[in-house]
């Protein structure tokens, strides 16, 4: 086979899995398991990733974190794979901005800011950057392998998850992210064989981030947890710990949606912190808001999908328009319809085939979030750079920029990039229909 017809051949094949092999996602519910079983293990199913030591480093968050996305994959997808925790610590935004007085690196941090990175940039093997029990630079060379495209937080990080939900979601999606109080002396010393109990009920003190990987009904009722304490310590580095102890349950997290990296893929935003705070428009209306994001494409890229954050679960509907002018939004080129979104988190919205590209590339992606039941349905990034690219829209219905208030609207827009010498009129009405 000629070389160019070789080339052609594999951008085809690669555009086809990118384009119509759809993004993994943790959602079919094994029979064989029910919350209701009376004890349930993920290490009795075949979970065997190996435990490992933070050593010095507070860095279980980073550990936590991998570790469910590595159990995700594996209960989904039937793969195993070991991503890097020292790339998750040292390179995702407040760890290379040395944000004063943030979370980062080996002061702690958390799944949503890992997830960040997870997002807009990917996750690297172990191999390449392997766990350095310290603060050192970001190691930039390792090949993207994975990207996140969908994140779940089913409880705040002030009040754990209901029993129930802990248990349903460890079925659904596989061992779970949480996060607990570290700082009892029955901890530290933890030598396994008995169930922990106590900790503090004070929410500031949930610190610690583990891996909850089963439970037993059993008195004392408890769950089956994996620490990053090495594999001395406890029950191999795993421990039991009474249902409501030391706040476990609390930030409760997994990944729901993942694709295998491309250099075809792109993501546009301007959030580059993530979710950093929330946001209402006005006193008048806490659960509801719009904002807005206009993004430039370049000449060979396609849209492909919506991805925002969210801090509830709700409904959100998105509109994507050619034109903004005088205040006024127009030339409607594609609508969602109204989407229920079942917990805060990270999301993606497949935009669907058909939608029409305008001559000028400039895009503007409306999302109007209304809120379950918590406030400040708005999700913002006030810690990074403003970029003057993003709005809100009053009560009167009126638009603001949010550089006003030195922040950026959390709304980001996923393409494909059609290489240069790829023959758009044969490949576009495919990406379309």
């Amino acid at each position: 086979m000629k070389l160019p017809l070789l080339r052609g051949f594999l951008i085809f094949v690669n555009l086809f899995i990118l384009i119509f092999i759809p993004t993994s996602s943790s959602s079919a519910i094994n029979p064989l398991f029910s919350a209701s079983d009376q004890a349930f293990d993920w290490r009795d199913h075949g979970y065997d990733f190996p435990v490992h030591d933070q050593g010095e480093c507070y860095a279980g968050y980073a550990f936590a974190a991998v570790d469910a996305i590595q159990a995700a994959i594996w209960k989904k997808d039937s793969l195993k794979v070991n991503f890097s925790v020292n790339h998750a610590k040292e390179c995702n935004w407040h760890a290379k901005n040395d944000f004063e007085g943030s979370l980062h690196t080996c002061k702690g941090g958390n799944f949503k800011m890992l997830t960040n990175l997870f997002s807009q940039e990917g996750l690297v093997l172990e191999a390449c950057d392997p766990y350095v029990d310290d603060d050192v630079d970001c190691n930039q060379s390792c090949s993207i392998q994975y990207y996140i495209t969908d994140w779940q937080q089913f409880s705040p990080s002030y009040s754990p998850a209901p029993i129930d939900l802990i248990k349903r979601s460890l079925i659904e999606f596989g061992p779970l992210y949480a996060q607990m109080d570290p700082n009892f002396s029955d901890f530290e010393d933890y030598s396994g064989g008995y169930v922990l109990t106590g900790g503090s009920k004070d929410p500031n003190k949930w610190s610690h981030a583990v891996l909850i990987v089963g439970w037993k009904d059993s008195a004392p009722g408890a769950w089956i947890v994996k620490n990053s304490y090495g594999s001395q310590w406890g029950d191999d580095g795993y421990f039991y710990i009474a249902y409501g102890s030391a706040g476990i349950g609390s930030s409760l997290a997994a990944a729901s949606g993942w694709k295998k990296a491309s250099s075809l893929n792109n993501l546009h935003f301007y959030d580059e912190a993530g979710h950093t705070r929330q946001w209402s428009i006005s006193n008048n209306n806490y659960y509801s808001g719009k904002s807005m994001s206009k993004y430039n494409l370049q000449k060979n890229e396609i849209p492909q999908a919506i991805e925002f954050w969210t801090n509830d679960g709700g409904t959100v509907n998105f509109q994507i328009y050619d034109q903004f002018a005088g205040n006024e939004l127009s030339d409607l080129l594609y609508q969602s319809g109204e989407i229920e979104i079942d917990f805060s988190g990270y999301h993606q919205i497949i935009i669907q085939p058909g939608f029409g590209i305008p001559e000028d590339k400039e895009l503007f992606i409306q999302m109007e979030m209304t809120n379950r039941s918590r406030s400040h349905p708005i999700v913002i990034d006030d810690l990074g750079d403003p970029s003057n690219n993003t709005w809100y829209q009053d009560e009167n219905g009126d638009w603001h920029p949010f550089s006003e208030m030195n922040s950026d609207a959390a709304i980001r827009l996923r393409t494909i990039v059609l290489p240069d010498n790829l023959n758009q009129q044969i490949f576009l009405p495919i990406i379309q229909h």
